[in-house]
């Protein structure tokens, strides 16, 4: 983790690749998985709703296996987020008050909600394939009757998590137009 300091008589301008005094840059990883992630939430959210729209065929059956197969990774890369977080004691760098630490965590439990909800949906139906001829392993009772509700909370809690999505964007923003006002030389 580095955290750059700039000279006091330079001022820094939008772009600039230094930070103000006392501000912390995030780690290369860190950013990398925030990224990663963001991709494969957006490639989720498109999937899910485009094979709920062709509902059938050929179409809809590669969106719904790549929609598995991406909410088993995301699942997995949001846990490596976490343990990487804890290890590197990383806390963000968003400003307190801005109700950040109330989306972030929101954020994290929909990314591990959401998935868990899906794959629960897809064991009880019997259709856990994903691609490469791998199975998830199953984490509720095959034929159980109850996934029509976890695909119905499922889809709920992605769309509340669509909305933190937003929220977090907002916030991001905001951040970053206030940080870029401090830079600016008066």
């Amino acid at each position: 983790m580095t955290m750059p300091v700039a000279s006091q008589d330079m001022p820094l301008l939008p772009g600039d690749q230094r930070l103000a005094a006392g501000a912390r840059q995030l780690p290369g990883l860190s950013k990398l998985l925030h990224w990663v992630t963001a991709f494969l939430v957006l490639l989720m959210f498109v999937s899910g709703v485009l094979m709920k729209q062709l509902s059938g065929g050929p179409a809809s059956d590669a969106l719904y296996t790549l929609h598995k197969t991406t909410g088993a990774t995301l699942l997995a890369l949001v846990l490596l987020r976490l343990g990487y977080r804890l290890w590197a004691h990383l806390t963000g760098r968003w400003r307190s008050g801005s109700g950040s630490h109330a989306v972030h965590a929101g954020l994290y439990l929909g990314l591990i909600m959401v998935p868990l909800l899906g794959w629960a949906g897809v064991s009880d139906f019997g259709a856990r394939g994903i691609y490469l001829g791998y199975s998830l392993p199953r984490i509720w009772p095959e034929g159980a009757g109850h996934f029509g509700w976890l695909f119905l909370a499922h889809a709920w809690l992605a769309f509340i998590m669509l909305a933190l999505v937003v929220v977090h964007l907002g916030l991001a923003l905001n951040d970053y137009i206030q940080r870029g006002a401090q830079r600016m030389p008066h």
